[in-house]
């Protein structure tokens, strides 16, 4: 993977530290999702950390998902979900990432190194292209790294974290294609069912298309603050091609 989609800007008016008084509530995400399963792994790493040399500029780093008692956190509907991580810096062709799934006995369900341009923002990581598919009931753990320090191979800024694939999945009516409002309640079924990975990419999905639209800006600042990520600046949103 070499290049980047860039999606539309965030607003500029966007506030992360207001919470918006929407018509229905996307829920705390910590209250809406059940305890994680304690499978003896790491709680997790939401932000990048100090870092040294070139990879101070993406210590910021930080990955989209909630973090629920003190673990990094999350469940999907799909067998591919996508990931979303805050980029502080801009990306090069010449700087690796690398995006790690493994099942609970640490086999790898993916591994893949690849490397985009794009500007700082919100970097959209789809797993489909990768070949990877997780099973109803079964926890993952994850980790994105980017290789930030030419002089030093190993170093590198990394996030790590859990994900769930829910078996009852909420899934729309088959039909036409769903009209905005449609959407949008189907964002709010998700985040009451503690589904994140779908909720947060709907949200998202609605305000690309139409940045302008107060609701969809609220619902998404209501997301980022549940997940205690409120202090991400308005920025870019970006996709690494499948």
């Amino acid at each position: 993977m070499r290049g980047a989609v860039m999606r539309s800007p965030l607003s500029a008016a966007v506030s992360l530290g207001v919470v918006a008084a929407l018509g229905w509530p996307l829920v705390s995400v910590a209250q809406a999702v059940p305890t994680p399963p304690d499978q003896g792994a790491p709680s997790g790493r939401q932000r990048g950390g100090a870092s040294r040399g070139d990879c101070m500029a993406y210590q910021d780093l930080a990955a989209l998902v909630p973090v629920v008692d003190g673990n990094v956190w999350s469940q999907t509907s799909s067998p591919t979900p996508d990931f979303f991580f805050y980029i502080p810096q801009s990306l090069t062709a010449d700087v690796p990432l690398e995006m790690v799934v493994q099942d609970s006995d640490d086999n790898y369900v993916f591994r893949q190194q690849f490397s985009v341009d794009a500007p700082a923002g919100i970097l959209t990581v789809p797993i489909s292209s990768l070949g990877a598919e997780l099973t109803p009931r079964e926890s993952y753990s994850w980790t994105f790294s980017i290789y930030c320090d030419a002089a030093r191979p190993s170093a590198s800024v990394a996030v790590f974290g859990t994900v769930t694939r829910v078996a009852d999945a909420v899934m729309p009516e088959p039909g036409p294609p769903l009209t905005p409002e449609q959407q949008f309640d189907l964002a709010r079924q998700y985040a009451d069912a503690g589904i994140w990975h779908e909720a947060l990419a709907l949200t998202l999905a609605l305000h690309w298309a139409d940045p302008d639209n107060a609701d969809y800006l609220a619902a998404l600042d209501n997301l980022l603050q549940q997940a205690g990520l409120a202090d991400l600046a308005a920025v870019l949103v970006s996709e690494v091609p499948e």
